[in-house]
């Protein structure tokens, strides 16, 4: 690891809430169970959105259920400030884990198609009633999110398994 690696690693064990939950006895657990309320929030909405746009449920319209898209982004803000705490109180060991660097590429990709979705389909779509089938794209788009966040998921339950340095 380079010098300038280990002060950026050094300086983000001291930003906020790092020090803090170090200290702490149970700050740890209690990220660990926003975080999972977070996770049942953005995979449980995506399930509804994504599944949707697919093809399935039919019976249901599409602007029912984009109205979950708003619990998402819930569930997505909830795991951002909590994987932050995690972070924060061990860098150098995220740092070196080859699944989290993934875990968090793949982030960045379900917020580009996320942001596609938005862009060229999302208006297309809101306004499909039950029945009706969405177009390709969005159902692409709609399969690759699934296909992300699922990865997502699975990178955070791997990311012990990938751990080769402490702090």
């Amino acid at each position: 690891m380079s010098e300038r690696e280990v002060a950026m690693l050094e300086w983000f064990k001291q930003c906020w809430p790092g020090p803090m939950v170090r200290d702490s006895v149970w700050m740890f657990a209690f990220g660990e169970s926003m975080h999972f309320i977070g996770l049942c929030l953005l995979f449980g909405s995506m399930l509804v959105v994504d599944l949707r746009l697919m093809g399935f449920y039919k019976q249901i319209s599409v602007g029912a259920a984009l109205a979950f898209l708003p619990f998402a982004l819930a569930g997505f803000l909830i795991n951002a400030a909590s994987g932050w705490l995690f972070f924060t109180s061990a860098p150098a060991m995220y740092w070196e884990n080859s699944a989290f660097h993934l875990k968090m590429w793949l982030i960045v990709l379900a917020g580009l198609n996320a942001l596609a979705f938005t862009l060229w389909e999302h208006r297309k779509v809101s306004l499909l009633g039950p029945g009706e089938d969405t177009p390709l794209a969005a159902r692409a788009l709609a399969g690759v999110s699934l296909l992300l966040w699922f990865s997502v998921l699975l990178l955070g339950r791997w990311l012990p398994l990938f751990t080769v340095g402490t702090n």
